[in-house]
């Protein structure tokens, strides 16, 4: 999801990368001479979100093996480390295809990182599932150029849906249950955030007023002005769109502003060490997690306290992407008995899956994106004692949600 902008000695890299790399023959492998399933795994491993891919991954990878593998061959893993950096993805991608032999790739919450990765796709030959990017442009790709680009696939909410989300959000729930009419937006200004813009649009549309609305930089770190102009513009409700970058700093100065109840997108929200981290200034705080412990699917629960125990935390939404991607590509080899690239695309592209976000996961066969309807976005929002409850939508509640203390509207 998140990603920095590249600059021009990214790009020029990057392009050089691309006349030099050969082809190879990595993936394709013979599946009968094959000791092993080797899956690699691109993260991020600094963040919260990166870890969850590696964690949720080597999770599914263990059950997996413990029950046999896939037809008798063990899953490996191989980590690659991106570092959030486009050229630093590609590097990793690199080594996991030509050195580690990969036969499929998996992961990275960058869309930056995803875009990069994706034109190599094909001079690999090797399918890659993205478990966090969310940039609309990475599946556009494959519809505009499906020869080029079906190598790649995202196991992953993309952005214009999560517009959608929020605006039903907004109105579904904000507007009546809270009688808010004027928003104000804070969006980051990064590539996955574009198509935010829209729900600027739409709330309009749909007789809101939108008071206020910033595409504020990465790098901000003072909030405090910001907050000030919005209590000034008297607005009822803030949508913040935020990935990881300014979290921290934005959280601390709305609970020290006490402007109106804020809610949206904020991934670094759903890792259960936020509290922690923020000094408990995210009381209050709603943001959908992708994942909750609710009743997504029969799995989602069994899945939730599993890791918990695990890990000694809970799992962040790049976790549940990810842990059924690593059993979609094992199901897909299983059932075609082959590691053969075309094999795998053509078994995803008919693939339906009981997954841990959702009872039914399959993908578009022209898009390869998430199928229509394929996605739950459960909002989540931090109360006393350090809960996390879903107070929206209404088949997935675990709680209600409560005003901050300092709202008297």
């Amino acid at each position: 999801m998140f990603e920095k902008q590249w600059g021009w000695i990214g790009v020029i890299g990057l392009a050089v990368l691309l006349l030099v790399s050969p082809p190879t023959d990595a993936a394709d492998r013979d599946f009968s001479k094959a000791n092993t399933v080797r899956i690699g795994i691109v993260s991020e491993l600094q963040m919260s979100t990166g870890q969850g891919i590696v964690n949720a991954a080597k999770m599914a990878a263990e059950e997996i093996n413990a029950g046999g593998g896939i037809l008798g061959k063990k899953i490996e893993l191989f980590i690659g480390d991106s570092e959030l950096k486009p050229e630093k993805g590609v590097m990793a991608m690199k080594k996991l295809v030509l050195d580690d032999k990969v036969d499929v790739l998996i992961g990275t919450m960058s869309s930056g990182v995803a875009l990069a990765i994706q034109p190599f796709l094909s001079e690999y030959q090797i399918v890659f599932m993205t478990t966090g990017s969310a940039s609309p442009d990475l599946t556009d790709n494959v519809l505009k150029d499906y020869t080029k680009n079906k190598y790649f696939f995202m196991n992953m909410a993309n952005a214009n849906r999560q517009v959608k989300a929020t605006f039903q959000y907004s109105m579904d729930f904000v507007h009546p249950k809270l009688g808010a009419k004027k928003f104000a937006m804070l969006v980051e200004n990064a590539k996955w955030s574009e198509p935010f813009g829209a729900l600027k649009e739409e709330l309009e549309k749909a007789g809101m007023e939108v008071v206020f609305y910033e595409r504020f930089d990465t790098d901000l770190k003072d909030f405090s002005p910001t907050f000030a102009k919005i209590k000034s513009l008297k607005a009822d409700y803030i949508l913040h769109v935020i990935s990881h970058a300014a979290a921290i700093p934005l959280i601390k100065a709305w609970a020290d502003s006490k402007p109106a109840p804020m809610g949206a997108i904020n991934p670094d929200s759903g890792d259960s060490k936020f509290w922690d981290i923020t000094g408990g200034a995210c009381l209050y705080e709603v943001s959908y997690n992708h994942l909750a412990r609710a009743a997504l699917s029969d799995k989602t629960i069994p899945f939730w306290d599993k890791y918990t125990k695990a890990y000694g935390g809970v799992p962040v939404y790049t976790s549940g992407y990810t842990y059924d991607a690593v059993y979609m590509m094992a199901e897909v080899i299983k059932k075609t008995k082959s590691l053969k690239t075309n094999d795998i695309i053509k078994g995803l592209e008919n693939t339906s899956f009981n997954g841990v976000l959702h009872p039914q996961l399959g993908f578009d066969k022209k898009s390869h994106d998430l199928l229509e309807g394929r996605t739950l976005l459960p909002f989540v929002q931090w109360q006393a004692g350090a809960k996390q409850v879903v107070i929206f939508p209404e088949k997935y509640k675990t709680g209600e949600f409560v005003k901050p203390a300092w709202w008297k509207k």
